[in-house]
């Protein structure tokens, strides 16, 4: 196999002539580093959740609306 844009000699005529890219794999190699930046970005928020709450801050107070 070729890499995708390379000229392949072997025709009857003797012309090279273009190899088409190899849709299926470029397809299956995105998706798997699709897969393993979703899997990474949910890794990452399930830390940093973690750590939030392993920080116990102070709980959020409302100021009160001024009336002028």
């Amino acid at each position: 196999m070729q890499p995708a844009g390379q000229t392949n000699p072997k025709t009857r005529d003797g012309r090279g002539v273009l190899a088409a890219p190899d849709y299926k794999a470029m397809y299956l190699e995105l998706f798997r580093a699709s897969e393993q930046a979703a899997r990474l970005l949910q890794e990452a928020q399930a830390r940093a959740e973690q750590q939030l709450l392993a920080a116990d801050p102070p709980p959020i107070e409302l100021a009160e609306k001024k009336e002028s």
